[in-house]
C-alpha cells in the first residue's frame, strides 16, 4: 500500500528529472549555438588566409597554362590559323546581320504604331500606304507610294511618315511632302527637299508665317522657309507647323525645325522684305518606307 507521503516524493522527484532535462537541452542547444557560430568565423579566417597562401601559386600555375597555350598556338600551322580566323570572321558576320535585322524590325515595328495612333484631323483622315518605288536619280526628293485615286487621295493631299527617334521631345509623326501626281493606283509623292514642294507654314512660337520651299539636291537636308520680316526674329530649334491656308492640310502638323541661325541675316540680305531660314524636316525622305497621306472627307 503506497501511502499519500511517498506518493508526493514520486510526484516531486518526477517534476525535478523532467526539469533537470529541460536544462540540460537548453544548455546543449546554447552550445551547439556558439560552436556553430565559432566554426563559421574561423571557417571564413581560414579561407581568406588560405586564398592568401594559395594566391602566387594559383597564379603561377595560370600564367604557365597561358603560356603553354600560346606556344600551341605558335606552333600550329599558318593555314589552320587562318581558317579559324575566317571562320570568326563568319560568324561574327552573321551576328552582325542578325543584330541588324533585330534593329530594322524593331524600327518598322515603331513606325506603324506611330501610324496606326493617328486619327482623323478637322475634315481631314488618315489613308495608310508604303513607299513602292523611287528614282535613283531623285531619291530624297521624290517616292512613289502603293495608294492612288481609288482610295480618295488627290493632287496638293498632305504626306507624313513616322518619326523614329530616342528623344522624347520629337513628335510622333511629321510631314514628308505633299502628293505631286495620283493614278488609279499609286501617289508620287513631292518631299519637302524637293523643288515642287511648296507650302505655308506656322511658326507658332514668334507667330510667324511664311512660304516652305524645297530646294533640290544641294539642299544639305534643308527646305527653304521665306517669311515676311516679323517684330518677333525665330530661333534655332523652333517646331514648324502646317497651317489651313492651303485648303488641302490639317493645321497643326510638325514639318521640321529651325536651322541654325548664324548665317541667316547674311542669306537673306539686309535690303530685303522677307526673311530666309533654313528647315530641317524631322525624318530623312530617303528613309521613308511607311507613310499616311491626309485625304479631306467626302460628304
Amino acid at each position: 500500500m503506497i501511502t499519500p507521503h511517498v506518493e508526493k516524493e514520486v510526484m516531486r522527484s518526477r517534476r525535478s528529472s523532467g526539469l533537470r532535462i529541460l536544462l540540460w537541452g537548453i544548455f546543449f542547444l546554447i552550445a551547439l549555438l556558439l560552436f556553430l557560430g565559432i566554426y563559421s568565423m574561423v571557417r571564413q579566417s581560414a579561407m581568406r588566409m588560405s586564398a592568401d597562401y594559395y594566391f602566387p601559386f594559383l597564379k603561377l600555375a595560370r600564367g604557365a597554362e597561358n603560356a603553354a597555350a600560346d606556344q600551341v598556338l605558335l606552333l600550329q600551322d599558318k593555314a589552320k590559323l587562318a581558317h579559324a580566323m575566317k571562320k570568326l570572321m563568319e560568324e561574327n558576320t552573321f551576328l552582325n546581320a542578325k543584330h541588324s535585322v533585330a534593329a530594322d524590325l524593331k524600327k518598322e515595328n515603331a513606325e506603324l504604331r506611330a501610324l496606326m495612333s493617328l486619327s482623323p484631323k478637322e475634315s481631314f483622315h488618315p489613308v495608310f500606304s508604303e513607299v513602292l518605288t523611287r528614282n535613283p536619280m531623285t531619291w530624297q526628293e521624290e517616292f512613289t507610294l502603293d495608294k492612288g485615286s481609288r482610295d480618295g487621295i488627290e493632287q496638293g493631299n498632305l504626306v507624313v511618315t513616322p518619326v523614329y527617334s530616342n528623344r522624347k521631345d520629337m513628335p510622333a509623326i511629321a510631314v514628308i511632302g505633299k502628293v505631286k501626281s495620283v493614278t488609279g493606283h499609286t501617289a508620287l509623292v513631292s518631299t519637302v527637299l524637293s523643288r515642287d514642294f511648296r507650302m505655308s507654314v506656322t511658326l507658332p512660337d514668334s507667330r510667324s508665317t511664311g512660304i516652305l520651299e524645297g530646294t533640290g539636291p544641294i539642299s544639305e537636308m534643308q527646305a527653304s522657309l521665306k517669311i515676311l520680316r516679323p517684330n518677333t526674329i525665330p530661333t534655332s530649334g523652333q517646331i514648324v507647323y502646317t497651317n489651313a491656308f492651303s485648303g488641302k492640310s490639317p493645321r497643326g502638323l510638325p514639318v521640321g525645325i529651325v536651322a541654325a541661325m548664324e548665317d541667316q541675316e547674311k542669306r537673306s540680305g539686309s535690303n530685303q522684305l522677307y526673311l530666309e531660314i533654313g528647315v530641317q524636316p524631322f525624318e530623312s525622305p530617303a528613309q521613308v518606307r511607311f507613310a499616311a497621306v491626309f485625304v479631306k472627307d467626302r460628304k
